[in-house]
């Protein structure tokens, strides 16, 4: 694959910023309903997803991202392309639900730093998203910070904020150890299957559990 020859937003947005499987953050919830005996709680590094292929040049061209989810749904995300074979090696690619309004734009702040207000470029089905050719002084705020926050308007004039965990950012972004488009693929698509596996059993379930429960009049 000749990485550098793919349009970015097509690739980045249709298969890596909504495709949920791989790596996702679930927004906070309420700390009611806990279980008894809590997983292990995941390393820095779960919080993003890498994923690299070779240039003709012998370099490597990356995306990085992280998706936030609220009750199992596209929240927003964040995605960071690093491809020396690109004129903009560097572009940062955030993204929201939709239902914002776009002439306030998105804005991007790293912890308590300078608030840098970028327009939106594309919306989809799912969301709109906002893109920032960003360099390496860029890169060493984000590997120092503790969040990127995403604010945007929606339509009631509500204020829609979105937290991205930078935690582990710097370990990911400067790690030999990623997956190629090939393996990101083949993960998506198992997990796609196995997720359609349990909905169809669990619509079978509940089918046969109708059946079996007597009807009150």
């Amino acid at each position: 694959m000749n990485f550098s020859k793919i349009t970015f937003v097509g690739l980045a947005i249709a298969g890596l910023m909504f495709s949920f499987g791989a790596i996702a953050q679930e927004a906070p919830a309420s700390e009611a309903a806990k279980p008894a005996s809590a997983p292990a709680a995941p390393k820095p590094e779960d919080n993003w997803l890498k994923i690299c292929e070779p240039l003709e040049s012998g370099e490597k061209a990356c995306i990085m991202r992280q998706v936030v989810l609220a009750n199992g749904q596209f929240f927003g995300s964040f995605m960071l392309r690093n491809d020396p074979g690109q004129e903009s090696r560097l572009l940062a690619v955030a993204a929201v639900p939709l239902g914002v309004l776009l002439p306030f734009n998105m804005v991007w702040q790293i912890d308590g730093g300078k608030p840098v207000r970028v327009p939106f470029v594309l919306c989809d089905k799912i969301s709109c998203t906002s893109q920032l050719v960003i360099n390496e002084n860029y890169i060493n705020a984000l590997k120092k910070g503790g969040k990127l926050t995403l604010s945007a308007k929606t339509q009631q004039n509500k204020d829609l904020v979105v937290n991205i965990n930078l935690s582990g950012f710097t370990a990911v972004y400067d790690s030999d150890t990623s997956l190629t488009f090939d393996q990101f693929r083949k993960k998506e698509s198992g997990e796609t299957a196995l997720e359609q596996q349990l909905q169809d059993r669990a619509e079978q379930l509940r089918q046969e559990n109708e059946k079996n429960t007597p009807q009150t009049q």
